[in-house]
């Protein structure tokens, strides 16, 4: 590495967010997905707000999270000094180059389409979010009604309060067909998924992030902006078909969550706060509330972000 050639001691400071878009997912799958030449024996993290009091507040569940960090960071250390991990071959490059650049075209022709911020700022609470006492910061960098404009947080907040976590998956599905349709096979992305951890867990964040996604009350949203409707909520559902499909396909499972536990939380903790979504919804579609209602409204918005564990 470049800092081993000047003598330099690399340690690698992450920054991690609480929404798989903004660097969340499980820590130590994160540290085994590192190329070895950066797997010095040291690391720095920094966690959201959130975050902290998800994973540390309780004693147990605190010391569970140490335990795994520490045990990956030693089997990645060890892999690295031993050469077991020799990194991803060259090869593997190539598939990963070609799927990146598709999803990331994908996902800027959304952005940049028009109508699209005014489809964003009527089909997801946005506005009740810039209005909320929340962060350090105010949610625009200047006020303009960009997506550019806009910070992170209140992006993904808005996406999750609407349950439609597209920040986390979409253009995947994109991704993945663009490298298929240029020749690619379907089995070389399946060893891909089996013996690449970077590959793997980026597929696995994003099974998350599909799973916690439900199109049926997005679709409620995807109401409160008649006009726009048809053209950006059916684009959206076509990806997220594509990309479950696919990522279903890779992965060789029959169900999105990477780990059973996952997906029996997200059943006990749906039909919770299906009913708030649908509160908020009739809420955003009203031309004036009173003050009950507007406090209401709020009260959605913290009650959908606790049920969600996220903000953003």
């Amino acid at each position: 590495t470049i800092t081993a050639d000047h003598g330099v001691d690399l340690r690698l400071f992450h920054g991690r967010g609480g929404s798989i878009s903004r660097g969340g997912g499980a820590t130590n799958e994160a540290l085994l997905a590192l190329p070895p030449e950066t797997v010095t024996g040291q690391v720095k993290f920094t966690e959201q707000g959130e975050a902290i009091a998800e994973k540390y507040a309780n004693p147990l569940i605190a010391e569970r999270n140490l335990e795994q960090m520490l045990d990956a960071q030693i089997r990645a250390r060890h892999r690295a000094l031993t050469g077991a991990d020799e990194g991803a071959p060259a090869a593997w490059h190539d598939p990963m180059e070609t799927a990146a650049a598709a999803a990331r075209e994908a996902y800027r022709d959304l952005l940049d389409a028009d109508g699209f911020v005014s489809y964003f700022e009527q089909a997801t609470p946005i506005r009740v979010i810039e209005d909320l006492n929340l962060g350090s910061r105010p949610a625009s960098r200047s006020g303009e009604r960009t997506v550019e404009d806009l910070r992170a947080i209140p992006w993904v907040f808005s996406w999750t309060q609407a349950r439609c976590i597209l920040p986390g998956w979409y253009g995947l599905g994109a991704g993945l067909q663009a490298y298929l349709d240029d020749g690619g096979d379907l089995d070389d992305l399946r060893r891909l998924y089996e013996q690449w951890q970077f590959f793997q867990t980026t597929l696995d964040n994003a099974a998350l992030a599909l799973a916690r996604t439900d199109l049926g009350i997005a679709s409620e949203y995807a109401g409160l902006a008649p006009d726009l409707r048809d053209e950006f909520f059916d684009r959206i559902a076509a990806e997220y078909d594509r990309s479950v499909d696919l990522v279903l396909s890779v992965s060789g499972r029959d169900r999105l969550p990477p780990r059973a536990w996952v997906a029996e939380n997200l059943e006990r903790r749906n039909p919770y706060v299906d009913p708030l979504n649908l509160l908020q919804v009739d809420l955003l579609g009203r031309d004036e509330l009173s003050e009950t209602e507007r406090r209401t409204l709020r009260l959605t918005v913290k009650g959908i972000a606790a049920g969600m564990k996220s903000t953003g």
